[in-house]
């Protein structure tokens, strides 16, 4: 039975695409991060702003849960 050879399908690699490929990696976890930052961020400014407000710990915890479970319905 004859061995079959994959095919190069990517072609030599050019510093140009080298480049292109981690520029669009480090954009993405850039991104990435700063969501997570900024999310991070609101959802302690909500901790702090509903504990002064005088809200219950139901209210703390339930608003958030239910913001993210419209955002994933919608």
């Amino acid at each position: 039975m004859a061995a079959v050879q994959p095919a190069d399908t990517t072609g030599p690699t050019t510093e140009e695409g080298f480049l292109a490929d981690r520029l669009a990696f480090w954009d993405r976890f850039t991104g990435a991060t700063l969501k997570v930052t900024a999310s991070l961020i609101v959802f302690c400014a909500w901790l702090w702003w509903a504990t002064f407000a005088g809200f219950t710990f139901f209210h703390v915890i339930a608003l958030p849960i239910v913001i993210i479970g419209l955002m994933l319905i919608l």
